[in-house]
C-alpha cells in the first residue's frame, strides 16, 4: 500500500506541475492572429497545424504586418516556456499509467505509460521546428516535417487519455465510472481536428484538458485513500 501511495503522490505532483506551468504560460502565447480560421481557437493551435507560408501569414502576418514582429516574440516566448511543461505532462502521464499499473497488477499500463514520454518527446521536436519556423517565415524552414511530431504528440495524448479513462472507470464506483467515459470521451476530441483543424482544432485544448483533470483529481483522490 505504501508503495501504492508514492506513485500516486508523483503524479499528483507531477500534474499540479502541470496545472501551474499551465497557467504561467497562458498570457505569454499570442491571442490574435492576422486571420486564421476560427475553429483553431487559438494562434498556436494554428501554428503547430501550419502547412505552407500562406499559413504562417495567417497566423503573424504578412512582412508589412505592424503587428507580426510582436506576435512572433510571444509566440517564441511562450514556446521557449512551454519545454518545461512538456516535461511535466510527459510524466504526468506516464506516472499516471505507471500508478494504475502498480494498483492494478496490470502490465498494459505499464506499456502505455511510455507514450507519455513519447508524447513530450514528439513536442520538443514539434518546438525546435516552430522556433525555426519564427526564425525564418518566409523560407519555413522544414515545415514539410511539422506534422509528423505534431500528430504523434497528440495521438499519444489521445492514446494515453483514453487508457485514463479506462482506468478510472474500472476502478471506482459509479461517479468514477462517469467520470472515466468523460475522460476517455474528451481525449477522443483529438479525432475530429485529424480530420479537419481548420474547424474542430480548439477541441483539441478543451478535450486535453478536461481529460487531464480529471485524470488529476482520480490522482489525488487514489493518493488521499492510500494515505488513510
Amino acid at each position: 500500500m505504501e508503495n501504492v501511495k508514492r506513485h500516486w503522490l508523483h503524479c499528483v505532483l507531477a500534474g499540479l506541475a502541470v496545472l501551474l506551468i499551465a497557467i504561467f504560460l497562458m498570457p505569454k502565447f499570442p491571442t490574435d492572429s492576422a486571420g486564421i480560421e476560427p475553429g483553431y481557437g487559438s494562434p498556436i493551435i494554428a501554428f503547430e497545424m501550419a502547412r505552407s507560408v500562406a499559413d504562417l501569414h495567417a497566423v503573424f502576418g504578412t512582412p508589412d504586418d505592424p503587428e507580426r514582429a510582436r506576435r512572433i516574440a510571444m509566440m517564441d516566448d511562450g514556446n521557449i516556456w512551454d519545454f518545461p511543461f512538456m516535461i511535466a505532462y510527459g510524466l504526468f502521464i506516464a506516472l499516471f499509467l505507471r500508478a494504475a499499473g502498480k494498483a492494478t497488477g496490470n502490465t498494459i499500463w505499464y506499456l502505455l505509460a511510455m507514450l507519455g514520454i513519447v508524447a513530450g518527446a514528439a513536442d520538443a521536436i514539434e518546438n525546435n521546428i516552430l522556433l525555426g519556423l519564427t526564425a525564418d517565415i518566409e523560407g519555413a524552414p522544414d515545415i514539410g516535417l511539422l506534422a509528423y511530431p505534431v500528430w504523434t504528440k497528440f495521438l499519444s495524448i489521445m492514446i494515453t487519455g483514453v487508457a485514463g479513462g479506462i482506468v478510472i472507470a474500472t476502478q471506482g464506483r459509479h461517479f468514477w465510472r462517469i467520470l472515466g467515459v468523460v475522460a476517455a470521451a474528451s481525449a477522443l476530441l483529438t479525432l475530429p481536428a485529424f480530420y479537419d483543424p481548420a474547424t474542430y482544432g480548439a477541441l483539441l485544448t478543451l478535450g486535453v484538458t478536461i481529460c487531464w483533470v480529471i485524470m488529476l483529481i482520480f490522482a489525488i483522490t487514489r493518493w488521499r485513500q492510500a494515505a488513510a
